[in-house]
């Protein structure tokens, strides 16, 4: 990861997965009453989208860009098992690599 200005630049789409998912599942439970996991946001993604920075993937091939969401497999928080599960987020502020920063 780099900073040049208000751009961060990441060497990949692993690398920025990292950088936007927060590293546990929380359970939660719906209006009816179902227990659901959920992934969340790191604390450093959404602090600098609060401040306007622009996300760039060094990968002019990159599936994050190209569909605008992260999957990572992260352990739930609280839950004692060896079990990791998918989550899914949207990600924004992210821009095209056009080979040069």
């Amino acid at each position: 990861m780099e900073t040049v200005n208000n751009i961060i630049y990441f060497e990949s789409d692993e690398e920025f997965t990292d950088f936007c998912v927060a590293p546990f599942a929380v359970i939660k439970t719906s209006e009816k009453g179902t227990m659901y996991y959920e992934g969340e946001y790191s604390d450093e993604y959404k602090k600098c989208l609060k401040e306007g920075k622009t996300f760039i993937i060094k990968d002019e091939n990159s599936q994050v860009f190209k569909r605008k969401c992260v999957t990572k497999r992260v352990p739930i928080a609280g839950v004692r098992t060896r079990k990791d599960v998918a989550i899914q987020l949207a990600v924004k502020g992210i821009e095209q690599y056009f080979g040069e920063e």
